[in-house]
């Protein structure tokens, strides 16, 4: 945590430094390498940004938890000591239950569903709704890729190969109900201590998407994967509202115009990146790959829709997502 107080310091240091100086500076976080999709993205949106604005607004980012871990990078953003954050919406769920929506197993049909729900009506009465409980402003929808199992030494087949699987999960109520009705035992395990976690056998691996697996190695402790793809990715962009709706207009308009320009491109860069991780991991790395058939899965977690639902009062919107065309 000392680590993470000065980084913050360090980096609300800087943007004071460059109001100063005429330039209005927005800190951007997220636990993921330089390399990894996100970040691309964002190198993207730094010059869209710089483009728009005529060089007044600047994005500084800071990747690979550098601000601290997921759950802290979304506290900070909501308190307003961080300007934007994007990630695993889920780490929110503390202080938003709302938050852990997307993490609803085979929410979307496919790809072109998720998209289109996402950029649709069912997407912005969620933005709508995440700012109005919470300050978080979601900017635009980054994700795309599938998430899968990988593990350490049992090779995943059926839904009764889960049957007291140590499966590590980020700190979600509804991801550990979701798990526990497909039959694993759910382990919180923090992101960055996964690789030991399965190394050690704290757990018997885990579920991500193939960009994230591969940019972290963490094919190498689990050479098992899963072709469950129990969730395409939704990874928000989250900016302060406070922070956005303080900023001058033509700074917001520049802001909204790179967004929207860059993410169709994250999105794809996420999607391609998905693909290639699994040839990479599979052909290089000696991971082995199994299918698995969903619908008994399916069938395990429906209940879990209705309960979630019914807690977060969100039944009406899980189903115009469900349904949208």
């Amino acid at each position: 945590m000392k680590r993470f107080a000065f980084a913050v310091l360090f980096a609300a240091a800087l943007a004071a430094a460059a109001a100063d100086a005429g330039q209005v500076t927005l800190r951007l976080g997220n636990n993921q390498p330089e390399t990894q999709v996100w970040n691309v993205g964002i190198r993207q949106l730094q010059d869209a940004v710089a483009k728009y604005s005529g060089g007044r607004l600047e994005i500084i980012n800071y990747p690979n938890a550098t601000l601290g871990a997921e759950p802290e990078l979304a506290e900070s953003c909501k308190e307003g000591t961080l300007d934007m954050f994007i990630g695993d919406p889920t780490v929110g769920t503390t202080f938003c239950k709302e938050l852990e929506l997307f993490a609803l197993p085979f929410l979307f049909r496919d790809y072109g569903h998720w998209q289109k729900a996402l950029d649709g009506a069912p997407g912005k009465k969620y933005a709508a709704l995440i700012e109005e409980r919470t300050g978080l402003k979601i900017l635009g929808y980054w994700g795309g890729s599938a998430r899968q199992v990988i593990s350490v030494r049992r090779e995943v087949r059926t839904i009764d190969d889960f049957k007291g699987f140590k499966l590590r999960l980020a700190p979600s109520k509804l991801k550990t109900d979701v798990w526990k009705a497909i039959g694993t035992l759910p382990v919180t395990i923090a992101f960055g201590e996964t690789y030991s976690a399965m190394a050690s056998g704290l757990c018997d691996g885990m579920e991500n998407e193939l960009p994230a697996i591969l940019a972290n190695k963490l094919y190498e402790p689990a050479k098992n994967l899963t072709l469950t793809g129990h969730e395409i990715t939704v990874r928000p962009m989250f900016i302060n509202a406070e922070i956005f709706n303080g900023l001058d207009k033509d700074i917001r308009e520049a802001l909204v115009k790179a967004m929207a320009e860059v993410t169709p491109v994250a999105r794809k860069l996420e999607s391609e990146a998905g693909d290639t991780a699994r040839a990479e991991m599979t052909g290089k790395f000696e991971v082995k790959v199994f299918e698995i058939d969903k619908n008994p899965i399916i069938r395990a977690t429906a209940g879990v829709f209705g309960e979630f639902g019914e807690s977060t009062g969100l039944t009406a919107l899980i189903k115009e997502f469900q349904d949208f065309r």
